[in-house]
């Protein structure tokens, strides 16, 4: 798997690792030929600060995986960078989410996970594409 580093905490590096993946990180600018070239499983976007829309780099890159049956998926900003590659917008939250714990619910499983958030941007959920859905 590839995993890029947009500020990544090398918790969620080892975690991915202890999972059994075994990882190529690249750098946030790396390009999606170069990723490409590598042929992963999957490619992980990392957390890391600020806001998501000055990125035109990453969501370019993004916008190409999307185009390939390789799975990809995002954390914090991660998270927000696929929702523009994907068509949806993101918005500056008027408070953000630091350091308290937030209950997210998986809707496949029916579970509860409690996860930390630490972020002042949101996807736009009006924004979205009929082809993304917004999870509680």
């Amino acid at each position: 798997m590839v995993a890029y580093d947009f500020g990544a905490k090398r918790n969620i590096l080892r975690m991915l690792v202890d999972r059994g993946c075994r990882l190529t990180v690249v750098p946030a600018q790396t390009s999606a030929e170069d990723v490409l070239k590598m042929n992963p499983d999957g490619i992980f976007l990392s957390n890391g600060p600020g806001d998501p829309a000055p990125c035109d780099y990453a969501i370019a890159a993004i916008k190409s995986f999307l185009e390939t049956d390789i799975p990809v998926f995002g954390i914090c900003l991660g998270h927000q960078l696929l929702a523009l590659a994907s068509g949806a917008n993101t918005v500056k939250m008027k408070f953000g989410h630091h350091g308290g714990n937030h209950p997210v619910k998986d809707i496949d499983n029916n579970t509860v996970m409690i996860t930390a958030q630490n972020h002042g941007f949101a996807v736009d959920e009006a924004s979205m594409p009929a082809n993304l859905r917004v999870t509680p």
